[in-house]
C-alpha cells in the first residue's frame, strides 16, 4: 500500500466505522437502537407518560441534548480521534496474535507439543465462543475498574465521564490514553485465553462469528447497545439486571449522584460488578444527571483541545504534589509512644 492510500484510508477511518458492521458505530446498530428507542417511546405513550405529551421526533432526538456543548465536544473529538487512533492502530492490532504465539510457546516449553486435540465439534465451538467473550468481558471490566480506582489512570478515562449529556458518539469519547491501554491488555488477554484453548482442543478451537466478530459480541450491539449512551431509559427485569447490563445502569454510571460512582462497570455482563460489590441495579426510573458529579462539571471539558490535554495537565500536577513536601508537615515529631 503506498502512503497515498495509506494516508486515505487514515481519514476516511472515521466514517468507515458506520458502514464496517464489525465495528460498534455501524449504522446497523445505531439502527437497532433506533427502533428499540421507538418502542420505549411507544410503550411510554400507551402508559400515559413523558412522551405523551412530546412529538416522537422532539422525544427520539432533543434539540437541547444535540446542540449541547458537550454533544458537540463529542462529534469533533470523534473524528479527530479517530483519524488519530487509525494511525496507530497498526501496531495495537498485532498485540492479540503476538500474545497468543507467545502463549503457545510458553505452554509448549512448559507442558511439550500439543496433542492432536479434538475434531471440529458445535459444542466445542459454542464453548469456544462464550469462553472468549467471557474473558474479553472481564479484561475489559477489570480495566474500567482500574480506571476508576487508580488516580492517575482517572485522570484519563475522567474524559469520558465529563459528558453533560450523553449520545451514541459519546461511546468513543475516551482519550487515546486509555483507548490504547484497553487494546492492548485486552489484545493480550484474549489472544492468551485462545491460545490456551488452541493448545487443548486443537482443531475444534473455532470462534462462531458474524460480521467477523464474536457472535455474542454482534448480538451484544444489535440490542440497544447505544441506548446506554442516550437519554433513553431502557431499564431490564431486576433479575435480569444481574446477569447482563442493561442502558439504565450504565446511564446509572455516568451519574453525578455519589451513590451511583463506581458502579456499573460492566460491559456485557453484570456479574462481574455483583461479585465485586459494584453492582446497582435499579428498581424503578431514576431522574439521571450526567458529568463528573464535581466542580470541573459546567463546560471545563467541553473543547477538544481540552480532552486531550487536561488529563496530561492533570498528571503531572499530581505528580508534582506528591513531590512537593508538605509545608504544615512537622518533620521533629517523634513517634507517639
Amino acid at each position: 500500500m503506498d502512503n497515498e492510500s495509506g494516508y486515505g484510508s487514515i481519514f476516511l477511518a472515521p466514517f468507515q466505522h458506520f458502514v464496517d458492521p464489525s465495528h460498534r458505530m455501524s449504522i446497523l446498530y445505531l439502527a437497532s437502537s433506533l427502533v428499540v428507542a421507538l418502542g420505549v417511546y411507544l410503550v411510554m405513550k400507551a402508559r400515559k407518560g413523558e412522551a405523551d405529551t412530546v412529538p416522537i421526533l422532539r422525544w427520539l432526538f432533543p434539540a437541547d441534548v444535540l446542540g449541547h456543548r458537550s454533544t458537540r465536544a463529542d462529534v469533533f473529538f470523534y473524528f479527530i480521534n479517530k483519524v488519530l487512533l487509525a494511525a496507530i492502530y497498526g501496531s495495537i492490532l498485532v498485540t492479540s496474535p503476538l500474545a497468543s504465539s507467545a502463549m503457545t510457546s510458553g505452554l509448549e516449553a512448559v507442558f511439550g507439543p500439543a496433542g492432536e486435540g479434538f475434531q471440529p465439534h458445535i459444542g466445542f465451538s459454542i464453548l469456544t465462543t462464550v469462553a472468549i467473550v467471557l474473558v474479553l468481558d472481564f479484561a475489559l471490566w477489570f480495566l474500567h475498574y482500574v480506571f476508576h480506582k487508580v488516580p492517575v489512570l482517572w485522570d484519563y478515562h475522567k474524559v469520558h465521564h465529563s459528558a453533560e449529556v450523553m449520545t451514541p458518539i459519546t461511546a468513543a469519547r475516551m482519550h487515546p490514553v486509555e483507548e490504547v491501554l484497553d487494546s492492548l491488555v485486552a489484545g493480550v488477554v484474549v489472544g492468551s485465553a485462545y491460545a490456551v484453548m488452541k493448545y487443548v482442543l486443537g482443531p475444534a478451537t473455532d470462534v462462531i462469528t458474524l460480521f467477523d466478530i464474536n457472535i455474542i459480541l454482534a448480538i451484544f450491539y444489535f440490542s440497544a447497545f447505544h441506548l446506554r449512551h442516550s437519554h433513553v431509559w431502557l431499564r431490564f427485569p431486576y433479575w435480569l439486571q444481574h446477569i447482563l447490563v442493561c442502558p439504565a445502569q450504565h446511564q446509572i454510571h455516568h451519574s453525578v449522584d455519589r451513590k451511583h460512582w463506581d458502579k456499573n462497570m460492566g460491559f456485557i455482563f453484570a456479574f462481574w460488578d455483583w461479585a465485586a460489590g459494584t453492582l446497582y441495579a435499579p428498581k424503578g426510573k431514576e431522574e439521571i444527571t450526567y458529568g463528573l458529579g464535581t466542580e470541573e462539571d459546567g463546560g471545563k471539558w467541553h473543547s477538544v483541545r481540552a480532552l486531550y490535554l487536561l488529563p496530561f495537565q492533570q498528571t503531572i500536577q499530581r505528580l508534582r504534589s506528591r513531590k512537593a513536601p508538605d509545608p504544615d508537615a512537622n518533620t521533629t515529631q517523634e513517634p507517639a509512644e
